[in-house]
């Protein structure tokens, strides 16, 4: 039998390569278009979403690799998925912010 854990990712490119997948469009661009400020606002609602799906209060192998990736002793699920959402925007900033064009 598989162990369930090794259905997750266990670092957050797996994460964050999994969202882009998933995300529509539309959604890719809306992301990207956002503050930084509202990201915060993002991982109130979306965040449950993702703490849920990847089983942050868990998911140990994801959580270790996100604590060595901000270089944190100890993160919460809610700062996981920050962390994992703000990663996300980061990527999409270079493909898909919308500028204008004259």
């Amino acid at each position: 039998m598989n162990d369930i854990k090794n259905l997750f990712p266990k670092d957050i490119d797996e994460v964050v390569d999994r969202l882009i997948f998933e995300l529509s469009f539309k959604d890719k661009t809306k992301i990207a278009n956002m503050s930084e400020v509202d990201l915060v606002k993002l991982n109130m609602s979306w965040g449950i979403y993702i703490r849920n799906e990847f089983r942050l209060g868990g998911n140990d192998p994801l959580l270790e690799s996100l604590k060595s990736y901000t270089g944190v002793n100890k993160m919460t699920p809610e700062q996981a998925s920050y962390v994992i959402i703000k990663e996300l925007w980061e990527k999409l900033q270079n493909s898909h912010v919308l500028k204008i064009v004259k």
